[in-house]
Parts: C-alpha cells; structure tokens; sequence
C-alpha cells in the first residue's frame, strides 16, 4: 500500500525519525515506594482490501499504587499525530471492550481510564511515524514515538467479505507476504459454538475459547491453525481433550474469528507474557517524561473461519488442507 511523500512531509518524517532513534529503548525500574502513571497505548491500523483502511488506537492510563477507581487517571488530554500531518485526539471510553478489561471480582486489577479513537479511513498509513502525546490534569507530559509496521496481504488464501471455509477436523496454512519493519506477528482466534458443535461428546468447552499463535520475526509468515495456536497464558483452564481435539482442526459447526497482526518492536518489548517472550521477560518502555508506559503499532487484518463442509450459502475454501 504505497504513498506519495512530498518535500514537507519528507522534513517531517526526518524529524520524528530522530526522536525516533533518540528513544532508545531502556530498562525502567519503579520502586514500590513511587506512584507513577503507566500508559499503555496501541495503535493498530486495519488493512481493507478497498483501501479504505480503520484506524483503531487506545491509552490505557493507570498508576501504580491506585487501588482506586478509573478516575484517578480522567481529565488528561490524549493525541496521536503523524508525519503526514494527521492528527488524531482520543477521548474518555468505556475500558471493557476497549482497553483493558476490568474485572468485577479483582476490583483492584486493570484499573485506570481508557482513551480511545476509531476512524475511518485511517489518517495514518502503514510505515509511517506517530508520535503519541499525554498531558496529564496537573501538567505532566509523556511522549512516545513508532513507525508503523507495513502492510501486509495473504498468500493463496480464497476469501469472500472476510470469510472462508475449512472442511471440519483439518489444519489450514496461512501464509503472507512480509512486513517492513516487523518484530514479530501475532494472531489471535475466538473459537466459538464449540458447546454445540462437541455435544454428546464428553468434552468440557467453554462458549468462547481465546488461543494464539505467533511467529517471531519479519521473514516468519506463515502459521498452521489451528494446530498450532494455544493458550496465551499457561494458567488458564482448559480441558486437554479440547485442546487435543483442536490441534486435528475446528470441529463441524463451530467457527472463529481470527486476526492477523504485525506489530512494531514496542509492543513486542512490552507486551510478553504467558509463553510469549521472545526477547526475555523484562518489559522494556517507549513512553518516557512524567511516568512510563509504552506505545505500541501494528497493521492487522481480520476474518471469519467456519468449519463446515460445502453447501449453499457457505463461504468458499479458504484453500487445501495442510
């Protein structure tokens, strides 16, 4: 997906490219004894084959000793700004769904305020530098700055309005091509109607299973599903005859909804956990000034996989069996 730049845009891009590799990527460690504001911001841009691509981006602001309510981090002015001269200002959201999902039983985990955006067409194209700004109620300031992974399109895969079909019980190899500037790429699957597609089966399996797999890597493209995603977090319950079951395939009736992202070398610093640590364990920041946090980019795409033999008003094939 190319873009013209002119002279103006040029001296732009010049320059957040030097705050760019200014912010050179640092170990932070916060002491039990401070209260400092972590933001943690993405900014994924949703590539449409008609080019009319979505722009989706939220801060998640949060303090570190606040065992409080999410207005502790309100009134702060939230802004992503492009080379290109776009400018996009977040406002104050509704976290679940949005951000961080907050947790009615662990009323003190994922607390914080939730600022976020959605525009279409997206003012910001794939390898461009963003800079993200935060101004907090008493003043402060923090800053961060990415380039946004390219773009990226699928290889030999059929589709028709973000839909395909694979036969029941079968793998299926998504291939794409690489991505410029790309740490690593992520993709996560929301199985659904399991319940109803395992029924008379003596298989426990919850309404909604989340897995992921990630390849490491600009020149990694290619990912089997759904042999091989599995749970993002070790600790989380699921029944291993299910698991089993899922590695042959989605079973007949069942479907999921699957996102394919390259992500930036911020997120992938930050964002690790469970069995995904391809650099070490240590959370590595990109937003700096009066607190921490990080500011993570990625281009994504996204679409519906249902498991089911062919018939009318199905979807087509999203290609051989792997």
């Amino acid at each position: 997906m190319g873009r013209r730049m002119g002279a103006g845009a040029f001296a732009m891009a010049t320059a957040a490219a030097g705050l760019l590799s200014g912010c050179a990527l640092t170990e932070v460690t916060v002491t039990e004894a401070e209260d400092v504001v972590i933001v943690e911001a993405q900014l994924t841009v949703n590539l449409a084959d008609d080019g009319a691509d979505r722009l989706e981006v939220y801060a998640y602001l949060h303090r570190t000793l606040s065992a409080r309510r999410a207005d502790e981090v309100e009134g702060a002015t939230v802004r992503v700004s492009g080379a290109s001269g776009g400018v996009v200002h977040l406002e104050l959201a509704d976290s679940g769904g949005v951000c961080l999902t907050y947790d009615e039983d662990e009323p003190n985990e994922d607390v914080g305020s939730c600022y976020a955006a959605s525009v279409s067409p997206s003012p910001f194209a794939p390898r461009e530098i963003v800079e993200l700004q935060v101004v907090l109620a008493d003043g402060g300031t923090l800053t961060g700055v990415s380039q946004i992974p390219d773009a990226f399109s699928f290889m030999g895969l059929t589709q028709e309005d973000g839909q395909c079909r694979l036969e029941p019980d079968t793998n299926y190899r998504f291939r794409w091509t690489e991505a410029a500037g790309t740490w690593s790429y992520l993709s996560d699957a929301w199985i659904e109607g399991l319940p109803e597609a395992l029924a008379g089966r003596d298989v426990e399996a919850p309404d909604s299973l989340y897995l992921t797999g990630f390849a490491i890597g600009e020149k990694d493209t290619d990912v089997l599903f759904p042999d091989e995603y599995g749970l993002f977090d070790f600790g989380e319950e699921a029944d291993a005859e299910l698991l089993r079951i899922l590695d042959d395939g989605l079973p007949r009736g069942s479907w999921a909804e699957v996102a394919f992202a390259a992500t930036d070398r911020n997120w992938v610093n930050w964002a690790r956990g469970g069995n995904f640590n391809p650099s070490g364990i240590i959370r590595i920041p990109s937003v700096f000034g009066d607190g921490t946090g990080f500011f993570g980019t990625a281009t994504q795409r996204v679409l519906t996989v249902r498991a089911e033999p062919a018939g009318a008003g199905m979807p087509p094939l999203c290609g051989p069996a792997a």
